[in-house]
């Protein structure tokens, strides 16, 4: 798929209005591109820059197909210059370097493009160092910085920037997405339940210890549903040796609301998005034995849990309390 279908498809809102200031050579100077990671922030700036460069341009937007536009989407365009933060941060040569460049004319004609990954992370320093070009801007340069905490922005930066926002992707999106990268459709499922960033969904499929992690979640579920004596013991053999941190605990909680909140559609034939598709007949039988109050008694009782758990109390207490309230139902 051409990158201009892709960012059609995905951000259909910011593509239009990026489309007609390209194609009336209204572009600004600066432009800040904020939203979750994954919603083709990046994209949308290699795009505009291919705009700038392109060889043939289609009704003056870019033909993907010249020398140019290839290279500027491969990031490989000598006129096109990239940042990231090394290591934690955006440091102030980092910048100083930038501006090095802003001072040069471009290789191959005046036009110069930069673009700027997790601004966010700039120093104070780095960019109090930025603001002179953002004051100043040369007219042949044109600066993206992209951000997921526009928050972290110092003002001074903000107001010297059109802001975009990027809304995250749908559900049914964020799923095409990963099956077009051919992870499995009961991976992706769950996955696009627990984040709206194609990137976090993409590493966290990759991430063993959160494979292993649905596992055990999934296992509890079956213990619970069954009325097992072993799921409050298994809390403290399988749950928490593997679940060490706030952050770990709060996912362990939310893939158990998600298994429940599977069976309560289920039960009310309102089906939308399965978090676990390949275990529907379970849930499906769990649904029936359980009823519908029950169901949502029980998300009730594991919300309450995840907001003790938000409030840091100790994460073990508050799964043991959890298995024998869901027992005792």
């Amino acid at each position: 798929m051409k990158i201009t279908e892709n960012l059609k498809w995905i951000q259909p809102v910011v593509y239009r209005q990026l489309q007609q200031t390209v194609k009336k050579k209204q572009l600004a100077h600066a432009y800040l591109f904020e939203g979750v990671s994954g919603t083709g922030k990046k994209e949308m700036a290699l795009w505009v820059a291919a705009s700038l460069f392109c060889q043939h341009p289609v009704e003056g937007l870019p033909c993907e197909e010249c020398l140019s536009c290839r290279r500027v989407l491969q990031q490989q365009h000598p006129d096109v210059t990239e940042i990231a933060p090394d290591g934690l941060s955006i440091k102030v040569e980092q910048v100083r370097d930038l501006k090095a460049e802003f001072s040069k004319s471009g290789v191959e004609g005046q036009q110069k493009v930069f673009i700027i990954e997790d601004a966010e992370k700039m120093t104070v320093g780095a960019a109090n160092s930025l603001l002179k070009f953002l004051e100043e801007p040369n007219g042949k340069a044109i600066a993206f910085l992209l951000t997921t905490a526009k928050q972290r922005i110092l003002p001074t930066i903000l107001s010297r920037c059109q802001l975009i926002h990027f809304q995250p992707l749908s559900k049914k999106k964020l799923l095409a997405e990963l099956e077009n990268k051919e992870l499995p459709a009961s991976q992706s499922a769950l996955l696009v339940h627990l984040t709206n960033s194609l990137d976090t969904a993409v590493k966290m499929s990759q991430d063993e210890w959160f494979n292993e992690a649905r596992q055990i979640i999934w296992k509890w579920f079956v213990l619970i549903s069954r009325n097992e004596a072993q799921s409050f013991v298994f809390v403290q053999t399988d749950i928490m040796p593997h679940f060490k941190e706030r952050e770990q605990y709060l996912l362990a909680i939310d893939l158990l609301l998600l298994a429940y909140r599977d069976g309560l559609m289920l039960h009310y034939e309102a089906v939308d998005l399965l978090a676990y598709p390949q275990y529907r007949e379970t849930i499906e039988k769990t649904a029936d034995q359980t009823g519908g109050k029950t169901l949502t008694k029980t998300l009730e009782i594991i919300l309450s849990s995840r907001k003790k758990l938000e409030s840091n109390v100790n994460a073990q207490g508050v799964l043991e309390q959890l298995d024998l309230l869901l027992m005792q139902r």
